[in-house]
């Protein structure tokens, strides 16, 4: 690879790139003592408290995302003890279980809703079942400060869909939040953490302020990428994600996934698994 290739990679969206406000990811919120997922992505109710309690204690103040994106947009400093925390798919449990808690240290959030299933049960692989927020949920959440964000229609492998589709997911999921909400919706987190250049320029194109990924795909603002936490997480992991040499780690990697032949073909081995465990 040549020095323009990878001074590209590295230096594309550059405030983005070195920003230190840690972005986290949450799915499952659940109960001590209930069994959890294989995946690592569910966390209980008490870890997720002690990581909340760990942050107000040292002093970490919650931004929106837009209280993060803006400063990037007018090229202003960030907080130097800040992050903001982000919830993919609008499970229910972050209504019983998430939310008292950021209640109680006033930190706010963002749930990225799958829009055709609220009020029903997941049905993507690996999280069926789940029981996900009802709109009366969202109504009420929304008057005590949660922000909310798309998580597309039906919580499809994007890269798996005709152009089309993709637009589908992507508008028709803003549209529907706009006018249920009432207020602008800026943000989409793409399923599976899963998207493309061309997806990228999609979400743009809809309209979308900014998109976030998980740790896939060249980072961007289109492709913010962010730090998953589940049950694995011990608090001495929680604290080193929100490091700037976690986010080191974090963007090196990539490089090597995104930008090596090995990566490369890591990459598509992964894609035809999913394609074949999803027909």
């Amino acid at each position: 690879m040549n020095i323009q290739k990878k001074t590209q990679y590295l230096f594309e969206d550059l405030d983005l790139f070195f920003t230190r406000v840690p972005v986290l990811v949450y799915h499952h919120v659940t109960a001590d003592g209930s069994t959890q997922d294989s995946s690592g992505c569910s966390i209980t109710v008490s870890q997720f408290e002690q990581q909340m309690r760990f942050l107000y204690n040292r002093g970490y103040q919650s931004l929106t995302l837009m209280e993060l994106l803006d400063p990037l947009l007018q090229g202003a400093p960030h907080q130097k003890k800040a992050f903001a925390l982000t919830f993919d798919d609008g499970f229910s449990d972050f209504y019983t279980h998430a939310h008292p808690i950021l209640r109680c240290y006033g930190f706010n959030a963002t749930v990225f809703l799958v829009t055709d299933l609220l009020g029903r049960q997941s049905d993507w692989d690996g999280e069926k079942g789940a029981c996900m927020l009802t709109w009366e949920n969202i109504d009420k959440l929304s008057a005590n400060g949660i922000s909310f964000g798309s998580h597309t229609c039906t919580h499809p492998y994007l890269h798996q869909l005709s152009d089309e589709q993709v637009w589908h997911e992507l508008s028709t999921s803003k549209k529907c939040l706009e006018e249920k909400l009432h207020s602008e919706i800026s943000f989409i987190a793409y399923p599976f953490g899963e998207s493309s250049p061309k997806i990228r320029r999609m979400a743009k194109d809809v309209g979308y302020k900014a998109a976030f990924g998980v740790m896939t795909g060249k980072p961007g603002r289109y492709n913010w990428w962010r730090s998953e936490c589940g049950s694995r997480d011990t608090l001495r992991t929680f604290s080193f994600k929100l490091t700037w040499l976690y986010s080191f780690f974090q963007k090196t990697r990539g490089w090597v996934r995104e930008e090596t032949p090995l990566g490369r073909f890591l990459r598509k081995i992964k894609h035809k698994w999913l394609l074949s465990s999803a027909l």
